[in-house]
């Protein structure tokens, strides 16, 4: 009776999704599970409660085909313009459709089918048919989940005025990270395409490999029950918790880093599918991009070109830790912990939510991490020797984010989706690096209000950290003023999403920091402007600011006016003259010192490859 009631709840919990069965349209990818693949909708009739997590997750939604259930804005009945195009979405039964209007070309207007939504999380972007075999086009709007707005969607990318400086190719580009199984399989060029996947979404057998083997073995009821007494590994499925630490978390690097293709082994030769498969050794198949391992065309080069360079810059910090979000793999292999320990992506990320967890699914799927990881226990599970004295080794109070684990090891400092990330290559701040490639090291990046020269004094106190030469500017000016004046653009990001950071605010205070925000509010970079904005609004006086980031330049003007002026009129003051913060003993703006600063500014072209 007990093995009949499991049976029936399983039956239960299998039946709360529906299969869906779409028809196929010659100009549309085609996801169809063809051997040895079996879609995530086989596996779920043995595995529901797997299947449970994993379809609450946002892997599962990065690639959807486009129908009422996946759309996240109200697409009928929207209109957008860009570039003289105009753009109008209608619905036609459970189809969307857009309209093209080319305003001053020569062209007529044309009306494709809504195909396929990338993201579900923060942003949703969609892609069209072009009428070219199964070739998509992206339509060039981003929607900006949380704001319910509207942007183009360069302008959702850190680069200067918004252009952006990578493809827009969903068939041999997107496909290769945001699908399962992916095909591009080019007929005779690249606008010819008979383009298939097993499944839209990262979806079981991206992580557990082809599952047709083990879906035929375990019909067998004998040997499924003959594995479970025995608690021991079915082999006809990989399981990335049973693989070692490394070829665990090349399941994840298979996507999660930057990569170059090994081109003898990349393609399956019969679909022209990409060969990795979990449980692999990645490197046979992709060779995961270091800075320390430069390119073949950089390698053979006298010397790199402009163009090399920056898209070495926009990958790594001069010192190889990485700034995109999404390439968590490369940094991982650049840490002591992985490098000298067992280290792997599943020491604190879990592919699915544990049955004891009793955080909802939708916080879990936030950043998939196991019960506790988002504590202190993600670091003391191996480093248990510190939590006996944890102030000691902090030297912070211990339940202040001071003393917390990851704000010091693994702080902010990559970034993507129009924020700051968390760097996943584990290390300990030092102003020698901030000195060294202009990245904000842990320290400055909560004690906003604190020069270099203070963070390298406490380092050599507590650590023995050597000090380094120091310029005056970095003895006399609060390391946060400097790299928001005078920084690169990508730099200004992180420092302007810092302000807007609650533990940092608590540190350093914020009657202070209106004016530099300001200044960022009319930046050259759209990415920069909206994350100013955003912190601005983080402040209580500021909570009420109507600010659009993509307002025309005099409105971006006015609007870094007002805010000075306001700040000058209510705010200033409050704690006197505070020279590291440019503040003299009225609480007033050091103008001249403010603007000598951001003479100084570094304005060569910088843009993150997310």
């Amino acid at each position: 009776m007990a093995v009949l009631v499991s049976m029936l709840g399983s039956w239960l919990t299998v039946t709360q999704w529906d299969l869906v069965s779409r028809p196929d349209r010659p100009h549309q990818p085609k996801d169809e599970a063809r051997a040895p693949y079996v879609s995530s909708d086989t596996c779920r009739s043995c595995h529901p409660d797997q299947y449970g997590s994993w379809h609450a997750s946002y892997h599962r939604t990065m690639t959807q085909a486009v129908s009422p259930e996946t759309v996240i804005p109200e697409l009928h009945g929207t209109s957008l313009m860009l570039n003289g195009v105009l753009y109008e979405f209608e619905r036609d039964g459970d189809e969307f459709w857009v309209r093209r209007t080319f305003g001053q070309e020569n062209r007529p207007s044309d009306r494709r089918r809504v195909a396929l939504s990338t993201g579900s999380h923060s942003m949703q972007l969609f892609w069209a048919e072009t009428g070219r075999t199964r070739k998509l086009e992206m339509i060039p709007f981003l929607y900006l989940i949380d704001e319910a707005r509207w942007i183009p969607r360069d302008m959702g990318f850190l680069s200067p005025h918004g252009k952006r400086l990578a493809g827009r190719d969903w068939n041999t580009g997107c496909i290769q990270c945001h699908t399962t199984q992916p095909q591009p399989r080019m007929l005779d060029g690249p606008n010819r395409l008979d383009t298939h996947v097993a499944e839209f979404g990262i979806a079981c057998e991206a992580c557990h490999g082809p599952g047709a083997e083990h879906v035929a073995l375990n019909r067998d009821p004998q040997r499924r029950y003959a594995l479970h007494l025995a608690s021991g590994a079915d082999e006809s499925i990989v399981d990335p918790g049973r693989l070692d630490h490394r070829r665990a978390s090349e399941v994840c690097g298979q996507c999660h880093s930057y990569w170059r293709a090994t081109p003898e082994s990349y393609f399956d030769a019969r679909t022209r599918g990409f060969q990795y498969r979990p449980g692999d050794d990645l490197s046979q198949t992709k060779e995961v991009a270091l800075r320390s391992t430069p390119s073949p065309v950089t390698a053979a080069a006298d010397a790199p070109s402009e163009w090399e360079r920056l898209q070495d810059d926009s990958r790594w910090w001069s010192d190889g830790m990485v700034r995109g979000s999404g390439r968590e793999f490369g940094a991982l292999l650049e840490t002591p912990c992985f490098q000298r320990g067992d280290l792997s992506c599943l020491s604190c990320h879990s592919m699915h939510q544990e049955g004891n967890d009793p955080r909802p699914l939708k916080e879990w799927a936030n950043d998939q991490l196991g019960e506790q990881m988002e504590s202190d226990q993600a670091c003391l599970q191996c480093h248990q020797q510190i939590e006996s004295d944890l102030e000691a080794h902090t030297h912070h109070a211990a339940e202040s984010s001071g003393s917390r684990c990851y704000n010091c090891h693994m702080p902010y400092t990559t970034y993507g989706l129009l924020k700051a990330i968390r760097s996943h290559e584990i290390d300990s701040p030092t102003v020698a690096a901030s000195l060294e490639t202009g990245r904000p090291n842990a320290c400055n990046q909560c004690h906003l209000d604190q020069t270099l020269g203070w963070t390298a004094e406490q380092l050599a106190n507590w650590y023995g950290q050597p000090m380094p030469a120091l310029s005056p500017e970095d003895r006399e000016v609060a390391a946060s003023v400097s790299w928001l004046l005078r920084g690169r653009g990508g730099v200004r990001a992180l420092v302007a999403w810092s302000f807007g950071w609650e533990p940092a605010q608590r540190a350093s205070g914020t009657h202070w920091m209106a004016p530099y925000l300001a200044q960022l509010l009319e930046d050259p970079y759209p990415a920069v402007r909206y994350i100013a904005g955003r912190s601005l609004q983080n402040l209580p006086e500021f909570s009420d600011l109507g600010y659009d980031f993509l307002a025309p330049r005099q409105r971006l003007e006015q609007d870094r006016q007002q805010v000075t002026a306001r700040w000058e009129g209510r705010v200033r003051g409050q704690s006197g003259a505070r020279p590291a913060l440019l503040l003299d003993a009225d609480g007033r703006l050091l103008e001249d010192r403010f603007h000598a600063l951001l003479s100084q500014r570094d304005n060569r072209t910088d843009f993150v490859a997310e």
